[in-house]
């Protein structure tokens, strides 16, 4: 193989997790790449994100559908209709509301189908840069109390059979439940940008590279959070923001 002149490289992730990578090498004697072209690798990269993490969590549904904890897929056509579903999926969305003879017509089908779908088309044809930048996902609280997250992907099409719209349902994890604890104790958005760092093991002074704050400020940020959680120190603030009152039995 020639060798490259220039290589781009981007990670796909969605949050804070990394579902693949992209490297981009041109041979010797092409064109370096320039920044229209970064640019348009830096706009789909979300969706290609959202898309791997589809696929992952489509795998694992079909897998072993019937385990309590794993995800549910649906397939939507252009006009609403469920054309595939997996058992978890059914299950999921009867724990949201009462499904009636007609939802795989789409009929009745819970509400936060209808959002995540919709957030996918305004992604797909984006008209700001909360559009341009977003992962469709949904988070609701079922019947039962559990808390479930909704994902949303395009299919690529085939012969004989167009794009689609697939619908992943899994359960939510405590770390995705966090921002609910957050927004209770009242901390400011930075409070949380130093928080959400904290939570990824960032030091202080990585934390003041990032945001671009000295180490003292984030010192004093860190020290806010803690009066207004009630806890002294890192681990007892990720304690209190990610297990208490979501697996309490864990620290009984």
């Amino acid at each position: 193989m020639p060798l490259s002149t220039t290589v781009v490289l981007s990670v796909c992730s969605a949050g804070q997790e990394q579902w693949g990578g992209i490297t981009l090498i041109r041979e010797r004697g092409g064109p370096d790449f320039d920044a229209r072209e970064v640019t348009l690798l830096h706009r789909i990269v979300p969706h290609l994100s959202s898309g791997l993490k589809a696929t992952v969590l489509a795998k694992q549904a079909s897998a072993q559908p019937e385990v309590e904890g794993a995800p549910g897929v649906l397939v939507l056509d252009d006009q609403g209709q469920v054309v595939q579903h997996t058992e978890a999926a059914e299950r999921w969305l009867r724990d949201l509301t009462d499904l009636g003879a007609g939802w795989l017509e789409g009929e009745g089908l819970p509400a936060p189908v209808w959002m995540v779908v919709g957030a996918l088309r305004k992604a797909l044809k984006p008209e700001n840069d909360q559009d341009l930048n977003g992962v469709p996902s949904v988070r609701v609280q079922t019947r039962s109390g559990r808390w479930l997250t909704f994902h949303g992907a395009r299919t690529e099409p085939r012969p004989g059979r167009r794009d689609e719209t697939m619908v992943i349902i899994e359960p939510t994890r405590p770390q995705e439940l966090a921002w609910l604890r957050v927004s209770a104790y009242g901390l400011s958005e930075r409070e949380r940008e130093v928080v959400d760092l904290v939570v990824q093991g960032a030091s202080t002074k990585e934390i003041s590279k990032t945001l671009y704050i000295s180490e003292y400020t984030v010192q004093d940020h860190l020290s806010n959070a803690f009066d207004k959680v009630g806890v002294r120190g890192r681990h007892a603030l990720i304690k209190r923001l990610f297990f208490d009152n979501l697996y309490p039995e864990l620290f009984g």
